[in-house]
């Protein structure tokens, strides 16, 4: 069975959205689920399950619609801070399956917390992977 993408639908405009920002490789809409208010998703036009699906010159892009997406948070809400992420699978947390970017303007006072505890790593564990990485290039 073949799930239509609700992102494809959006992008294409065949689905409701709150479309706040668009350019020729991206689309941002508010979530329909925020964390907070303003909470928008930016979508890249193309369809790319994961971030590492996507064809080089939309990731080449995809920064300058990231950052004109976040400034024009920033300009409108004001935020105490902001919070962007993206996810991949489900294992990543990824519930809509088209790379999407997630901007959370944030408040000093917001209940949000972070999705992890910080510790710190072994240097041996860091050295192994650091090498793995570097071999693997």
């Amino acid at each position: 069975m073949n799930v239509p993408c609700i992102f494809c639908a959006i992008v294409a405009g065949d689905a409701p959205s709150h479309r706040v920002y668009e350019d020729e490789l991206t689309v941002g809409f508010l979530s329909i689920h925020p964390a907070a208010s303003g909470h928008t998703v930016l979508v890249p036009r193309e369809h790319a399950p994961q971030l590492w699906d996507l064809s080089d010159a939309t990731t080449a892009g995809i920064g300058h619609s990231l950052r004109s997406m976040a400034r024009l948070l920033e300009r409108t809400i004001e935020p105490d801070g902001m919070t962007v992420f993206q996810t991949n699978r489900e294992a990543g947390w990824q519930s809509v399956f088209h790379m999407h970017f997630q901007l959370v303007p944030r408040s000093d006072r917001d209940a949000l917390t972070p999705p992890w505890t910080e510790t710190a790593a072994a240097e041996s564990d860091l050295t192994r992977m650091a090498e793995r990485l570097r071999a693997a290039r």
